[in-house]
């Protein structure tokens, strides 16, 4: 029986191979062992802040269900952002 559909050559199957089987990469962000958690809860806080901001600009460039969407996204990074204000202030006036 013929195949109707050849095999890849072995050179594109070997670099596809060896590109999704190879070791884990180092992860892209780090947090240092001995980051508190007020501290951390700080930076959650600015990195919420600049998600915002991303989230405000990108909305104002679209249109239609992509507006809503962004929209929507901008809404909820806001409100993560308020509950961990919250929680900050509750923490430093412990």
């Amino acid at each position: 029986m013929n195949k109707i559909v050849p095999d890849p050559p072995r050179e594109i199957f070997d670099r596809a191979l060896s590109h999704y089987l190879q070791p884990a990469s180092a992860p892209a962000f780090t947090v240092h062992q001995d980051l508190s958690f007020e501290d951390a809860l700080a930076q959650i806080c600015d990195l919420l802040r600049c998600a915002t901001a991303t989230a405000a600009g990108t909305t104002q460039g679209l249109s239609g269900d992509q507006r809503h969407m962004a929209s929507a996204t901008e809404h909820l990074i806001n409100n993560a952002k308020t509950l961990a204000d919250r929680a900050l202030d509750c923490l430093q006036g412990a």
